[in-house]
C-alpha cells in the first residue's frame, strides 16, 4: 500500500462543502495510512449536529464520510 495526500472536507446543514485543510502528507503504517489534524488528533474545530465530514485521499474518487450526531 503506497501513501498519499489527504485533506477533509466539511459540510454544514444547509450549507455547502468547504475544505476543512489543505492537502497533508499520509503515512504508511503497517497495512493502512493515517493521517491526522489537530493537536494529538484530539483538537481541533466544533461543528454543529448533522454536519457532513469527508477525507478525501488525492486521486481517488471515494470518499470516507461521517455525518456528526
Amino acid at each position: 500500500m503506497r501513501s498519499g495526500s489527504a485533506r477533509w472536507l466539511v459540510k454544514k446543514p444547509g450549507g455547502t462543502w468547504k475544505a476543512g485543510s489543505s492537502w497533508k502528507r499520509a503515512g504508511r503504517v503497517d497495512t493502512f495510512v493515517e493521517t491526522y489534524w489537530g493537536r494529538d488528533g484530539h483538537t481541533g474545530p466544533v461543528y454543529p449536529r448533522g454536519t457532513r465530514i469527508c477525507v478525501q485521499f488525492k486521486d481517488l474518487s471515494t470518499k470516507a464520510c461521517v455525518t456528526l450526531k
